[in-house]
Formats: C-alpha cells, structure tokens, sequence
C-alpha cells in the first residue's frame, strides 16, 4: 500500500527524471571529453529511468487492460449480433423505400408538369381582348401556384432514404495527374514515407529515381 513515506511510483520516477531533466536543460556546448563523458552518463541515466518508468506503468496499467478486455469480450458478441441484424434491417428496406421514392418523384412530376401547363396556358389568355378568359386565366394562374405548392410538398416529403456518393478510380492515370495538381503536399508527404521507409532496409536502399540517399552519423 502507497503510504505518506512511499509515494506513488509515478511521483517517485517523475522526481527522479524531473533532476535529471534539469541537469540535462543545463548543458550548453560539449568542449572537452570530460564534459563528453558526463553527458554520455547523464543520457545513459534518462534512458535506463524512462526504460524503467515506462515498465512499471505498463505493468500498472496491465491489470486493467485484462479487465478491460474481459469486459470487451463478454459485449463482443451481442453488440456483433446487433450490428449484423441493424445493417441487414437497413439493407432489406432499400428497395422498398427507392421504389417508394421512385413513385412520390413521378407524382411531383406530373403535378409539375400540370403547373406548368396551366400555367402557360394561363399567362396567354392574360393577353386575351375577352375579359371572361383573362378572368379566368387569373383563376388558372392561382391553381397553377397551388399545383406547384403541392408538388413541392410531394418532393419534400421524406422517404427514409440517405444520400450519398461514392467513387469509382475508372482511370488510375489520369486520377493520378488530378490528385498530383490539387493536393501536391499529400503526395510529398507519401513519397517522403515511402523513401524513408527504402533508406531504413540495406536490401532497398537502391537507386531509385528522384531519390537521393545520404549516410549520415548521430550521436547514439
């Protein structure tokens, strides 16, 4: 049990690596190979302390992790369940409620295409010397309004369906040339992982075109 006279092992390595941290924002410029052995030192002791905290709060951490897991496996297999039952309900609807669909856009359609008619026919007769069919075509211009009112209803109207785009690469080549010209950093960014990933292994680290691979040295 963690007492007022042991600290949690957090705090202990945190105290620990806290002075050596301090000792190493301490060091300016290395000029003799005294000053090179007690950095060499001073970094062989952070790396042991960083190696020893990082196994303790993997072994603290360890027994949740199980308990985690075993809670996860016990909800595995009902949440699978479920998922598989709520992707298969949703599928099964589809072709009812496009057919469903199909059929409300054919009635605003035709409710449309009324509109319009009388519409027309109506702004003609505004026209007309006979005032009984420019009255009337006053009436059939009001109608026309509440025909496409209703259609705009019709198309409104929800059918449960979602709406979405997916895409298909019919053309690697020419998608390649688009993609190169609208996001050229994306591409550098790839290419650099790529290229580092061939300079990290002997067997291709080769010539490759556009790449250049540089031996460099770093303290260890």
């Amino acid at each position: 049990m963690q007492g007022h006279n042991n600290p949690p092992a957090s705090i202990a390595f945190g105290m620990e690596i806290d002075e050596l941290f301090a000792q190493a924002n301490s060091v300016t410029t290395i000029e003799n190979d005294d000053q090179l052995a007690f950095v060499e030192g001073l970094a062989a002791d952070l790396r042991r302390a960083r190696k020893d905290a990082d196994a303790k709060r993997t072994e603290e951490k360890r027994p949740h992790m199980e308990a985690a897991k075993a809670v996860d496996d016990e909800w595995r297999e009902p949440i699978r369940k479920a998922d598989i039952a709520i992707t298969e309900l949703r599928d099964r609807q589809t072709p009812y409620k496009t057919a469903k669909q199909a059929a409300k856009d054919e009635a605003a359609r035709k409710v449309r295409e009324e509109a319009d008619a009388r519409q027309k026919a109506a702004q003609a007769a505004l026209h007309s010397d006979d005032l009984d069919e420019r009255y009337q075509a006053e009436a059939e211009l009001k109608t026309a309004g509440k025909l496409a009112s209703v259609a705009n209803k019709i198309e409104r109207a929800p059918t449960g369906l979602r709406t979405f785009w997916q895409a298909e690469i019919t053309d690697p080549r020419e998608a390649l040339k688009h993609y190169l010209k609208a996001s050229p950093e994306a591409f550098h960014v790839m290419l650099q992982e790529l290229a580092d990933k061939d300079a990290r292994s002997p067997a291709t680290r080769r010539d490759i075109p556009g790449v250049t691979f540089t031996e460099c040295k770093r303290a260890a």
